[in-house]
Order: structure tokens, then C-alpha cells, then sequence
């Protein structure tokens, strides 16, 4: 090589090997944000309601159904919310069906005896928060696993509430509690929880873009604000056909807005969050776990009343089947929507999202004329795909 050959070489830079290293990196961070835990959700969701809108001939996206599928994932929602709570906690509550009929009973028993719509929820709920101590006083005091009280619970509150009941239904209850859950939502209040939506979505977008910066930011916002949008402008579109957006959904906004914020942005949340994931360390670390499991029971304890009055204010009466299988599938739905049942991961958000995807399949398979036993299956199918979704997520974290 001639010196005038070697004065045009041009020496490589430490750009020019980190170009390709960067491009690998990008497309690392798209890959990552399409296959997390909310993308993979909503696409599962659309996928379902695309599917069934049209084999079903056009009868899924009606505004009637869309009013009927918000009622039937209303308390299954709630209750998924206050067990994912628990769930990351490193805890688990098998007797909210039964603490739910029980405090359903109660509110209609009021309601019977002429009491108004307030004095009887809050007669529910008290009967709820009572019953969250007890399990909780029990596990925490005498040091008796979560899964062997709350099974105990399951039987006990059950056999107590169909006791006293005669095991038969109590009601009829007032027009004006039915309209808790089942009334419409008016229009000024769609309008104005579109709006709220689109608020929250783009909060959440931002917050997203700030923290994600390993995980495909710009991806990731423009997931989040697709579909902010995409669900603001369906709730002011059903919120103004005939059939309207039930008064049931203020209900799991209230609850997805007051536990996400404990999680999200309390002590406590935090406290939650590091006691399921590695109690030892949370001890150590100065926490009383017995109080913070008790004031979990207790918070869950107001889930039984207000997942009581919701299944009464439906039915029009406290019937004895009242949520029967209630647990498991607020368990389920809670794990569909990425609550780890190992402890320490998991989100409101999330299992929310799981109970709306599980209320989806049993909504459009009730329309295609699926029988029940059929649809077990379809849903035992999607919990352990859930579960080893939740396994690969770790996998993947741990492998980071």
C-alpha cells in the first residue's frame, strides 16, 4: 500500500461501530413495547370483539350488548381489582363470593325493613369491612396461611348467610337501588368522563414515554394514545344511544381510581408491593407486615359490600346462588391481566382489563350459542396461557 493509498483511508469513528449496535437497540425496544403486558391485552381484546362481531352477524357491537357487557363485567371487575391488590401482596382471598352474597343479604334485608338506598350500602359495606377483619385478624394474629381462612370463609359466610336467610331470596329491594348499578349513566356525565379519559390516557401516554426509555417510548405512546382515544370516543358514542352506559361503570372507576392510587402512589402501595415480593426483605426493611395485610383484608372487606350491593341492585333481590364462583373468576381475571401469583407484580389496570377480556368471551359465546360447559373449557384454556405469558414476562425481565 502506497502512502497516498493509506493518507485516503479514512479512519472508522466510534460512531461507526456503534451504528449498527443502535439499530439492534431500537428495534430491541419496539419488539419489547409490542409484546408487553397492555399491548398484548388490547390486541387480545380487539382480536375478540372483531371475531365476534362477525361471526355473530353484526349482534356484538350493538349498542344493547355493549350496555349488557359493562353490566356483566361490573362486579367482576371490582372484585378483580381487590384481589390483585391481595395477589401482590403475596396474599389470596377464596370467600368473596360467599362475603359477597352474605353483605348482598344485608343490604337487602334493610332495604325489606324500608331503609333508604345509603343507610342500606352503607349497612353493606360495614358488614363487609367486619368480615374483612375477621380474616384478617386470624391470618395476621394466630398465623394461619390466607388460603386456609379464606377457604374456611368461603364455607362459613355462605352457610351463615343461607342460615339466616332460610336459603331463600330476600327482596324485592327499591327501584332507586337498582338504579345504582343498572340505571343510565346521564349525558352531561358521558361527556364528561370521555373527556376524563382522554386526560388520563394522555397522562398515562407521557408517563410512559418518560419511564420506557429501554422499552420503545415512541411505541409505546402511540399505543397508549390510540387507545385513549379509541375509548373515549366509544364511551360518548354508547353513552348516547337508547340503552346508554350503565351507572355500574362509575362504580369500577371509582374503585380502579381509589386502589390504583393507593398502589401507585401511597406508602402503603409501595409497602404492598415489597412484602410480595420478598417478605424477609420487607421486614427488615421496617415494615409491619401484619398490619399491612390486615388493612389489605380490610380494604377487601369494603369489596364485599360494595360487590354485594352491585349483585343485589342487579338481580332485584339477594338470591341464595348470589356469587357462586365469584372468587375464582376474579382470580382469573386478575392473572389474565398480569398479576403475578407469586407476589409483586401486578396492576389495577390489569386485572380490570382481564375481567373485561373474560366478560368479552362469555358475552360473544352466550350470542354464538356456546353451551356453559363448553366455555369452562375456552376460559381454563386462556388462564394457563395467561399464567405462561406471566412466566415468560419474568423470564425475560430476569434475563435483562
Amino acid at each position: 500500500m502506497t502512502l497516498q493509498e493509506s493518507s485516503r483511508k479514512v479512519p472508522q469513528t466510534a460512531d461507526d461501530h456503534d451504528a449498527p449496535r443502535a439499530a439492534g437497540r431500537a428495534y430491541s425496544r419496539v419488539v419489547a413495547a409490542l409484546l408487553s403486558r397492555s399491548t398484548v391485552l388490547t390486541a387480545a381484546a380487539l382480536v375478540l370483539i372483531l371475531y365476534f362481531q362477525q361471526v355473530s352477524g353484526g349482534l356484538f357491537l350493538t349498542s344493547t350488548n355493549a350496555s349488557l357487557l359493562l353490566r356483566q363485567t361490573a362486579v367482576v371487575a371490582v372484585v378483580a381489582a381487590g384481589m390483585a391488590m391481595l395477589i401482590i401482596m403475596g396474599e389470596i382471598d377464596l370467600s368473596v363470593g360467599s362475603a359477597a352474597f352474605f353483605t348482598g343479604l344485608v343490604v337487602a334485608h334493610f332495604q325489606v325493613q324500608g331503609w333508604g338506598v345509603v343507610p342500606s350500602i352503607g349497612a353493606g359495606v360495614v358488614a363487609g369491612i367486619v368480615l374483612g377483619l375477621v380474616n384478617g385478624l386470624v391470618i395476621t394474629r394466630f398465623a394461619v396461611p390466607a388460603f386456609i381462612v379464606t377457604l374456611a370463609g368461603f364455607l362459613l359466610w355462605r352457610g351463615l348467610g343461607l342460615l339466616l336467610a332460610k336459603a331463600t331470596p330476600i327482596g324485592p329491594v327499591s327501584n332507586d337501588l337498582i338504579f345504582v348499578t343498572e340505571g343510565r349513566m346521564p349525558i352531561p356525565l358521558v361527556y364528561g368522563l370521555g373527556l376524563a379519559v382522554l386526560a388520563v390516557g394522555a397522562r398515562w401516554a407521557i408517563a410512559g414515554r418518560r419511564g420506557a426509555e429501554r422499552a420503545g417510548s415512541l411505541v409505546a405512546l402511540i399505543v397508549r394514545l390510540t387507545v385513549s382515544v379509541a375509548i373515549a370516543v366509544l364511551v360518548i358514542v354508547i353513552g348516547q344511544t337508547p340503552t346508554g352506559l350503565p351507572n355500574a361503570l362509575l362504580w369500577i372507576l371509582g374503585v380502579a381510581m381509589v386502589l390504583g392510587g393507593v398502589l401507585g402512589r401511597a406508602k402503603l402501595g409501595r409497602r404492598i408491593f415489597l412484602l410480595g415480593s420478598n417478605a424477609e426483605a420487607a421486614v427488615y426493611a421496617g415494615i409491619n407486615a401484619k398490619r399491612t395485610v390486615l388493612i389489605g383484608f380490610l380494604v377487601m372487606g369494603a369489596i364485599y359490600g360494595i360487590a354485594g350491593t352491585m349483585l343485589t341492585a342487579r338481580a332485584g333481590v339477594a338470591s341464595p346462588d348470589a356469587g357462586n364462583t365469584l372468587e375464582l373468576v376474579a382470580i382469573a381475571a386478575a392473572v389474565i391481566g398480569g398479576t403475578s401469583l407469586r407476589g409483586g407484580v401486578g396492576s389495577i389496570r390489569g386485572a380490570i382489563l382481564g375481567a373485561f377480556l373474560l366478560a368479552t368471551m362469555d358475552n360473544g359465546m352466550s350470542l354464538l350459542g356456546v353451551p356453559t360447559y363448553s366455555q369452562n373449557v375456552v376460559k381454563a384454556i386462556i388462564l394457563v396461557l395467561a399464567v405462561a405469558l406471566d412466566g415468560y414476562f419474568r423470564r425475560r425481565q430476569l434475563a435483562k
